[in-house]
């Protein structure tokens, strides 16, 4: 940008080829390169915020959970960022969640080397993990489960459902959660609630 007093051409303004001119107060005239502003609209753009928005939709339902999980009323903007980078995927508008690469919780504590889900009733399902200790498993540890339902975008959390030691745990879901498709993850909690294991996916199911 350029100051100056001019007294051959007196007070100028507007465009000058690709420069605009403005009169200050002072009597000061300035004189900058004109910067054509960028379209709000471009693709690029669109995908962007489609990005966010979508994320943010999807991961409304869990907005709970992620104040415990990632420990406070801004988890869900650290979940959201977290989505993005790692379980986000497709193209604006056909944006879609990878599901089995959601963070739910993330932490220090070690995870288990194996994990699986059955259905053993009618909306009863049993969760079953390596609870040797050799693999670095406390088993004073708890458990924590999350279950998805991903139809009508409702979520439940079962806390301190067992002890790591265990092995394994079973959990009723709601009657009406049959035939849906519903997804599932497992984290680790000290003893004492402080420290978390990182969330590990445990499978899509539906339940007959």
């Amino acid at each position: 940008m350029a100051r100056f007093k001019s007294s051959t051409f007196g007070k100028i303004s507007g465009k000058h080829g690709t420069a605009v001119a403005a009169l200050r107060k002072d009597g000061t005239n300035i004189l900058k390169v004109l910067r054509i502003a960028s379209n709000p609209d471009t693709l690029g753009q669109k995908n962007q915020r489609g990005k966010f928005g979508f994320v943010v939709r999807e991961l409304n339902c869990m907005r709970q959970i992620f104040t415990i999980t990632f420990d406070g009323q801004y988890g869900i903007n650290r979940a959201v960022s977290k989505a993005m980078k790692t379980a986000l995927t497709g193209e604006y508008p056909d944006f879609k969640l990878d599901y089995s690469k959601l963070i739910i919780s993330e932490g220090t504590l070690n995870k288990t080397a194996q994990v699986r889900l059955e259905q053993v009733g009618s909306s009863t399902v049993k969760i079953e993990w390596n609870a040797e200790e050799l693999l670095g498993r406390n088993p004073a540890e708890i458990v924590n489960l999350v279950f998805l339902n991903q139809t009508s975008k409702s979520v439940i959390l079962k806390q301190n459902v067992a002890l790591s030691g265990a092995g394994s745990a079973q959990v009723d879901l709601p009657v009406d959660w049959m035939e849906k498709e519903l997804h599932s993850w497992i984290y680790f909690t000290s003893p004492n609630g402080i420290l978390y294991s990182t969330s590990q996916y445990i499978c899509r199911f539906k339940l007959y």
